[in-house]
């Protein structure tokens, strides 16, 4: 892409290079007109000074002007001059027999025109009037060799003043815009000067007002990836520190195990929670990784029923739930969105496991479309969330109780990250009963 000094260039000179053209296009124009007219109302006055003196003598056209006054008349010191007068008839009369103008025909103010004459070209006038009642034409021209000079010192007199007012601008044009680019620049240095990872706020107040709005913009841009680089390291050290836990259990359960003592089964069937433990919150890594858009952009999207997501996984929901002894319910209406199924359906089961896993004895899961928007309920009995923490529960391994063994913080840090990538809303709400949850997730329809 071009540079913006030459984008701005671009825009600027070439309307200073056609008003410079135009303005020096008309002042030549000008003054070549206004020496036309001079030089020919000169040559129009010899043709008119020559008038009185014509006399007719019988017929025969005579000139009452001596040799010297004839010689004067004709004098010029840059070019030759030629005259002829014609009678009636249409022959030459007196003067230059090979001076012709393009017309004899009379008319009533001088005529100029353009023509040669011995090989010279020439600027002639013809001129008709009357001698003794007689009609008789007079014709004066002379060559162009001043006229030609004064042509090209009204062109150097009009183009070098404009040259010198365009090339003044273009200079100064040339010097605003590097020294207007100048902040530009200094942003520039400023950015390539920081250190690796450096993710502090740009100095605003030395900037432009007109590049503030994008110094502001890559203000909020360095502090989002400040935030997400600390996601990052958080979430690495939380997770570091969950995968820790379970593998030092499982270590310790097999080194009991090993001894071949009596507690021996126990001690396997110890390891094996563990290592379901930790399979689970690897399952559920990759699960917040398949949800991340900048780790997993192009998931492909399609339309889908939530109805259908939630009967895709019912019974394994129904399994897990049989086995903690909670009871699912399921009212399933149509509700179609558009999105990751896949993504969906882990949104879907992690509120389910999250329902099932604390506390809950009963667990409904609902789906219906409400105007332009499809709608997934889970709502169980168990003993709530207080309002204070519904914000906190979508944090990447925040739990309500830190003492329980049960989950690993990530279930709705899930929830959170698809509800977001499908441009969800999530509302958190007390049960129907005197006790428990409710996670209403509204997705756009499709």
């Amino acid at each position: 892409m071009r540079s913006l000094r030459t984008i701005l260039l671009g825009w600027l000179l070439p309307p200073l290079l056609v008003v410079g053209v135009a303005a020096a296009g008309g002042a030549y124009v000008f003054m070549e007109r206004r020496l036309t007219q001079a030089y020919d109302l000169d040559l129009g006055d010899i043709a008119r000074t020559m008038v009185p003196y014509l006399h007719t003598d019988e017929g025969r056209i005579t000139l009452g002007l001596s040799e010297l006054a004839l010689a004067i008349l004709k004098a010029d010191s840059t070019d030759q001059i030629f005259y002829s007068v014609y009678d009636a008839a249409g022959h030459v009369a007196l003067g230059d027999s090979g001076l012709a103008p393009p017309s004899l025909e009379r008319a009533p103010h001088a005529r100029f025109w353009d023509g040669t004459h011995g090989g010279l070209r020439i600027r002639g006038v013809t001129l008709s009037t009357d001698v003794n009642g007689l009609p008789i034409t007079v014709v004066a021209a002379e060559t162009i060799n001043k006229r030609t000079r004064a042509y090209r010192d009204a062109f150097v007199s009009a183009i070098v003043p404009t040259v010198l007012l365009i090339i003044a601008p273009v200079f100064a044009i040339a010097l605003g815009v590097r020294r207007g680019l100048a902040p530009i620049r200094q942003l520039r240095d400023e950015v390539q000067a920081r250190p690796h990872g450096a993710l502090h706020p740009m100095d605003t107040g030395k900037v432009p007002r007109e590049l503030q709005p994008l110094v502001q913009e890559l203000n909020d841009m360095l502090r989002r990836l400040a935030q997400a680089q600390e996601t990052q390291a958080r979430f690495i050290a939380n997770a570091a520190h969950q995968l820790r836990t379970p593998i030092a259990g499982l270590i310790t359960q097999l080194e009991l195990a090993a001894r071949g003592d009596s507690d021996g089964a126990e001690h396997i069937a110890h390891a094996r929670d563990g290592a379901y433990r930790l399979a689970r919150l690897a399952q559920q890594v990759l699960s917040l990784a398949r949800a991340d858009p900048v780790s997993n952009p192009k998931a492909r999207e399609e339309a889908f029923d939530l109805a259908d997501v939630v009967k895709g996984r019912a019974s394994t929901w129904l399994r897990a739930a049989t086995a903690r002894g909670v009871e699912l319910e399921f009212e399933l209406e149509a509700a179609r969105s558009k999105g990751v199924p896949l993504l969906a359906g882990e949104m879907a089961e992690n509120l389910v496991d999250n329902a099932i896993r604390y506390g809950a004895h009963n667990v409904r899961i609902r789906t219906h479309a409400a105007g332009e928007r499809a709608i997934l309920e889970v709502q169980d009995d168990g003993p709530g969330i207080p309002a204070s923490e519904r914000q906190r529960i979508f944090e990447r391994f925040h739990r309500l109780d830190n003492e329980s063994t049960e989950g690993s913080g990530l279930g709705l840090a899930i929830v959170h990250e698809i509800a977001q990538r499908h441009g969800a809303t999530i509302e958190v709400g007390d049960g129907e009963g005197p006790r428990g949850t409710r996670f209403t997730v509204s997705m756009p329809a499709a």
